[in-house]
Formats: C-alpha cells, structure tokens, sequence
C-alpha cells in the first residue's frame, strides 16, 4: 500500500461528505479538475477504487470507508 499524505484524508473526507467533486472542491478551496486528478492519482497509487461513482453521486467503497 503506497504511503498516504494527510490532504489525501481531507480529500476522501469532503467527497465523502458532499458526494460530488464539485462541492468537496469548493470545500478544499481547489479547482474541481485538480480533485478529479487527485482522486485519480490516489486509486491508482492504492491500486483501488475509493469511491463508487453514479448518477447519484459518489459513494465510498469498502476500501474508501477502511480510510
């Protein structure tokens, strides 16, 4: 498992909490382009997804609720 930085937390806890990009960025005061990205970057470093991704919304995975 690669080693995780405390932004990476904040990152899954506000898109957690907002179940959207666009929100959870507004929150961290970053572009939603740059949350997309790093959200990407940190499933492909953990080598799995963190989120469910729907119409409804995100949703955490098993892998994002262990987080």
């Amino acid at each position: 498992m690669a080693l995780m930085e405390w932004d990476d937390f904040r990152l899954v806890k506000m898109i957690a909490e907002h179940r959207a990009l666009g929100p959870a960025a507004e929150a961290l005061k970053l572009n939603h382009s740059t949350v997309f990205r790093k959200l990407n970057t940190l499933e492909e470093q953990l080598g799995t997804r963190v989120f469910e991704r729907s119409r409804s919304g995100y949703t955490l995975t098993v892998a994002g609720e262990e987080m």
